[in-house]
């Protein structure tokens, strides 16, 4: 039920901010005439594309902490078995 009321009100939502913004709007590119665009397209295509930027941002960042953590796992393995080594051959002495 909760989930369904909430879907409603999102959907109204919505649907009222774009209604409020559905002027058409001026767009400049690098070249050419401006292109006439409604409000409402412009502020979705900038909020997907700021997502978009900040999600393969994420990834990339995601993948160095992997790479690193990985590392220091290796070298957390390598000092024990090198301790573990140390200390066995010090053990085969006596």
């Amino acid at each position: 039920m909760f989930k369904t009321v909430a879907t409603i009100i999102v959907t109204v939502i919505g649907v009222l901010f774009a209604m409020q913004n559905f002027d058409h709007v001026a767009v400049y590119l690098f070249w050419g005439k401006a292109i006439n665009i409604r409000l409402v397209f412009v502020i979705a295509i900038a909020g997907v594309g700021g997502y978009l930027i900040r999600y393969f941002t994420g990834i990339s960042r995601e993948d160095a902490l992997k790479r690193r953590l990985q590392a220091a796992m290796m070298n957390t393995v390598n000092r024990r078995s090198k301790k573990k080594r140390a200390k066995d051959y010090d053990e085969e002495e006596l």
